[in-house]
């Protein structure tokens, strides 16, 4: 297992490759063009053939520089149809919002998955077997695990980050949470868990991350009291009390940035319960 973590300015993201005896798997690929350079140096420096990418969530920072990887090689680029469906729909909004940001940091175009899978099926990349589950919903759009060979190894993506602070503006905090309920049972014989962002940990890792949620709704709704939107101020003061709950830990600005995805999202759901207590 060989794992490449991008720098701060590429959000700290794992993508990992994985040498099996007749070539090597990667899972997702970095943000930024310089870290998917040094990435697919990674992968030439092994001396191996590039069987396939295997892609966790729609989120660029997992996807991006795919192309870089590839380096112009037919290989299968697999995902969840509703990972694959996400990029395509998303990816030229998301490139409209961040190489302004990131300049030509950014890739021109991105390459997309050629194959799909459904929920539990598996493929075999040389002498690798990797089967995907679905978990639907969560840190992102569509969120796939993917279990290697017998099971005991998982590459879960975003659906735990493990050590620094969380993406938060897609505003799916309550389906992470129900996404986190299943997963503790499906992925509790799993050994090893390797996350998107954070060291290899194990499966206890999703109670510390539901912890880390529940008290980012608390912390949100208290500061919105029932409004679906915060000011600058209340969202910089959520990012503050987030950081005394996990000092030190990197990527705390995603906080601020998320927190008013979070307080529409219960305000959303406040508004529902009461309709339907009416």
């Amino acid at each position: 297992m060989h794992t490449y973590r991008s720098g701060e300015l590429g959000l700290f993201v794992n993508s990992y490759l994985v040498e099996g005896v007749e070539g090597v798997v990667a899972v997702d690929a970095p943000l930024l063009l310089s870290d998917g350079r040094a990435f697919r140096a990674r992968l030439e420096a092994l001396g191996k053939q590039l069987l396939g990418v295997l892609v966790t969530h729609p989120h660029p920072d997992h996807y991006n520089t795919i192309g870089e990887l590839l380096a112009g090689e037919d290989v299968p680029v697999i995902a969840h149809r509703d990972v694959e469906r996400e990029i395509r729909e998303r990816d030229e909004a998301k490139r409209a919002q961040w190489k302004p940001t990131f300049g030509n940091e950014w890739p021109a175009s991105a390459t997309f998955p050629n194959r799909v899978v459904a929920d539990e099926e598996s493929v075999d990349l040389g002498d690798l077997r990797f089967t995907a589950w679905d978990f639907g919903p969560c840190e992102s759009e569509s969120e796939t695990v993917w279990l290697l060979g017998d099971g005991e190894t998982a590459f879960v993506g975003d659906l735990a980050f493990n050590g620094t602070h969380a993406y938060l503006a897609d505003g799916r905090t309550d389906a992470w949470l129900r996404a986190i309920d299943r997963a503790e049972e499906s992925l509790a014989g799993v050994r090893t868990l390797y996350v998107g962002h954070g060291a290899p940990t194990v499966p206890a890792v999703l109670a510390e991350q539901r912890r880390y949620l529940l008290m980012v709704r608390e912390t949100v709704g208290r500061a919105a009291g029932g409004r679906a939107e915060l000011n600058e101020e209340e969202a910089n003061r959520v990012a503050s009390l987030m950081e005394r709950y996990l000092p030190s830990a990197p990527l705390g600005w995603l906080v601020g940035t998320g927190a008013a995805a979070v307080a529409a999202e219960l305000a959303h759901r406040t508004d529902s319960n009461e309709k339907d207590e009416r």
